[in-house]
């Protein structure tokens, strides 16, 4: 079958769109998701056309919406069908995507532990995800990759290590000059206390609430994204937990506010991270933005800037008065990055910490 190239992209676009193309129906499976969970069109609209969903599956190809909508469906599992050990199950195949639906099954484990549930959920939960792993993961051992899988996914995806030795973008690390690959592992320690958290307010609760869950899935996808060497396409993961969270929680403005963190999660990874021309066409030698893209102290304005949008993001979702979203929120976070560009690209605010 004849195919075509599209400029300078390395795979062509009959192919490229097989390629995408699980990503995309992912994307739809999250849309469905969201609707049976929220029975309005809306919120689940404000994901399946948000441009930073549409970017990543899409535009780069990359594969976090694989991860999510296992992730979605467990947790739609957990709160609407109240089956538990479908709702492991299907955490632990979106952590066998990414490493993240992990932490959702750890909670899950959690709950089964503080309920008491040592003869029917509990086991099913462990012997069926041992199962699932060993099956997917027994090649990869049987076969010698077992040092580079520790060192290129795991240890990198929990921040110890950049995996292929390059440039750590993770934010604290670039904000603050904080090395993720120190000897106290931050991440870990984030991680467990979120485990801690769920566990002490599930202990509270009367019986299981579905908020919990989602809340916690969230705080930890927040940890994520600040603690570790975190990548630019995981702040995706904060768009259909923060709509579902906000619909849940009775927050509005939370969900319009997911929806503008991912247009503005967009235009920094495309300027700052990327390049317009690279997106288009497929080559990074030339700048069609010059005033906002291959400019001094991108990274460290790209740090910065996404910091801004997940405090912003943590304050919609714990503050009683943000509940309702004002449009007075989206020339604030202009403004917040017309400042942030005057100090850090013309005064050279990053250049003088040594920052690139």
């Amino acid at each position: 079958m004849p195919d075509f190239q599209d400029y300078y992209h390395t795979t062509m676009m009959i192919e490229g769109l097989f390629l995408k193309l699980p990503l995309i129906l992912s994307d739809i499976g999250i849309f469905l998701v969201l609707l049976s969970f929220t029975r309005k069109l809306i919120p689940a609209t404000l994901f399946v056309l948000n441009p930073f969903s549409i970017y990543v599956s899409s535009v780069w190809g990359i594969y976090d919406s694989l991860m999510l909508f296992p992730l979605m469906f467990g947790l739609y599992a957990w709160t609407t069908r109240e089956n538990r050990p479908l709702s492991a199950l299907s955490f632990v195949v979106s952590g066998l995507f990414k490493l993240f639906g992990f932490v959702a099954f750890a909670l899950v484990v959690c709950e089964s532990i503080i309920r008491r549930r040592f003869r029917d959920e509990l086991p099913l939960e462990i012997l069926g995800s041992l199962a699932i792993v060993a099956a997917t993961l027994s090649p990869v051992f049987l076969l010698g990759g077992a040092q580079s899988f520790l060192q290129v996914i795991v240890y990198r995806f929990i921040g110890f290590t950049s995996g292929t030795g390059g440039t750590q973008y993770g934010l604290l690390g670039v904000v603050y000059r904080l090395d993720p690959s120190g000897t106290l592992p931050i991440l870990p320690i984030a991680l467990g206390l979120t485990c801690l958290g769920y566990s002490y307010e599930s202990v509270r609760a009367a019986q299981s609430r579905p908020l919990l869950l989602v809340k916690w899935v969230l705080i930890a996808a927040l940890a994520f994204n600040l603690l570790s060497a975190s990548q630019p396409e995981w702040l995706s993961w904060l768009v259909p937990l923060g709509i579902l969270y906000g619909s849940l929680s009775a927050r509005v403005g939370l969900q319009y506010f997911a929806y503008l963190f991912g247009v503005f999660a967009t235009f920094l990874t495309i300027t700052l991270t990327q390049g317009t021309a690279y997106v288009l066409v497929g080559s990074s030698s030339a700048f069609i933005l010059g005033y906002v893209e291959g400019i001094p102290g991108s990274v460290f304005l790209y740090a910065v800037m996404t910091t801004i949008l997940i405090v912003m993001f943590c304050g919609f979702m714990v503050s009683k008065t943000l509940k309702s979203f004002r449009l007075e929120v989206v020339p604030l976070t202009v403004l917040l990055y017309l400042q942030a560009y005057f100090w850090i690209v013309i005064v050279g605010v990053g250049r003088f910490l040594g920052v690139s």
